[in-house]
Parts: C-alpha cells; sequence; structure tokens
C-alpha cells in the first residue's frame, strides 16, 4: 500500500462515517475523470516538430499583423489528410504560410475509448511585428 493510501486510510477512519464516504466518492470520481481524460483526448500539435512559420516579405513591408485559426484533419496514425482556414487573420498570405507550415508539424492523434481515431484539431497562430 503507498504512503498516500496509508494517510487516506488514517485520515478516513477518523471521520465520521458520511463524511468519509464522501471523501471516497470524491476521489473515486476523480480516479474515474482522469482515466476517461486518457482514453478521450483531442489531437494534439507538436510545436516543437516543426519550423516556425516564415513571415512574407510583403506583409512585413505592409505591416501587416493577425491571428488566424487553422483546422487540421488528423488521422488515426497522427497524419494530416486535410487543412483549412477556419478565421482569417485578414491577410490571405499570412493564412496561406501558417497553414503551410504548421501542417507539416507531427500531429498526436484524438483517441475515444483509448483507441486513436480521425478528428480535427484546430491551432491559433499569430503574427506579430517585433
Amino acid at each position: 500500500m503507498s504512503s498516500f493510501a496509508r494517510r487516506l486510510r488514517t485520515v478516513l477512519q477518523s471521520l465520521p462515517v458520511g463524511i468519509a464516504l464522501a471523501c471516497l466518492a470524491t476521489a473515486h470520481a476523480a480516479q474515474a475523470q482522469e482515466a476517461n481524460d486518457t482514453e478521450n483526448s483531442n489531437a494534439t500539435i507538436n510545436f516543437a516538430s516543426c519550423a516556425k512559420p516564415m513571415y512574407p516579405e510583403a506583409d512585413v513591408q505592409a505591416g501587416h499583423q493577425g491571428t488566424v485559426t487553422l483546422g487540421f484533419l488528423v488521422d488515426e496514425n497522427g497524419d494530416v489528410k486535410d487543412s483549412k482556414v477556419t478565421a482569417s487573420s485578414g491577410f490571405m498570405r499570412l493564412d496561406m504560410a501558417a497553414q503551410t507550415a504548421l501542417a507539416k508539424c507531427s500531429f498526436s492523434p484524438a483517441r475515444e475509448n483509448g483507441k486513436p481515431v480521425e478528428k480535427w484539431a484546430y491551432v491559433k497562430y499569430e503574427w506579430t511585428l517585433g
């Protein structure tokens, strides 16, 4: 038995039965949620796996900045099958540069009931001039 479990048992033994049962129910619910979180998850992007998008020179010269939201359809293997701009930065070159670069990143597939599934992942990329 772990030291945490021993301490929990000691604490629960000193509490009235109703409170002890409530504590156990809460601990069980937290464990169930944690298990559920590992079985069900969204697709995620690994930003360390790809190069930062290059700021288009024409947009640098024009002072364009903005945030683009992109959707990536990630299959069961973590491969990007499709991508789309879901909210534009207002500048097509910025949107396309982010979409092209981020599509080359590594993704982890979504999971449902512990199994990898195809699902859309959404990413916001902010273009700012320093």
